[in-house]
């Protein structure tokens, strides 16, 4: 097997998820509670608009229905994705239309989301793939102006 991406863990790391063990609450325990607030104060908003989740599909389900994604609806997604970002559009009745991406950053580029825009086009989710990010800021632009 090849090894394409190796973990960066240091013995911090390795202490704070042995207090999570010891603690018996791998969920969403006292440690989750204290994170989200330290990043609701961090983002100056109310507490109660944090929430985390446990992975990145049950994020892109509550972004789907926040969205209010439903039948009729297309979600553009990018060709290199895992299945549950699909499985998420799909679950609120909507069809994925999956769109090229740059080979280089295995992202889509705005060209590659603008070619997959339909009248039926509700949203498009730029995932961050291998610990390279999205263009946000250009994605972010595209899609306000496809409205």
């Amino acid at each position: 097997m090849i090894n394409v991406f190796q973990p960066m863990l240091g013995e911090e790391e390795l202490a704070a998820v042995g207090e999570v063990f010891e603690s018996r609450r791998v969920g969403k325990g006292r440690k989750v509670a204290e994170f989200e607030t330290a990043f609701a104060a961090h983002l100056g908003v109310p507490r109660e608009h944090i929430t985390s989740t446990n992975s990145c599909t049950e994020a892109t389900f509550l972004a789907m229905e926040l969205l209010g994604v439903g039948p009729g609806d297309e979600v553009v997604l990018p060709t290199v994705t895992f299945v549950g970002t699909a499985n998420a559009v799909a679950a609120h009745g909507a069809r994925p239309v999956f769109c090229d991406v740059d080979p280089r950053t295995l992202n889509p580029t705005v060209r590659d989301v603008e070619t997959a825009l339909t009248p039926a086009t509700k949203a498009c989710c730029c995932c961050t793939t291998a610990a390279t990010p999205a263009r946000s800021r250009r994605s972010r632009s595209c899609a306000w102006t496809a409205g």
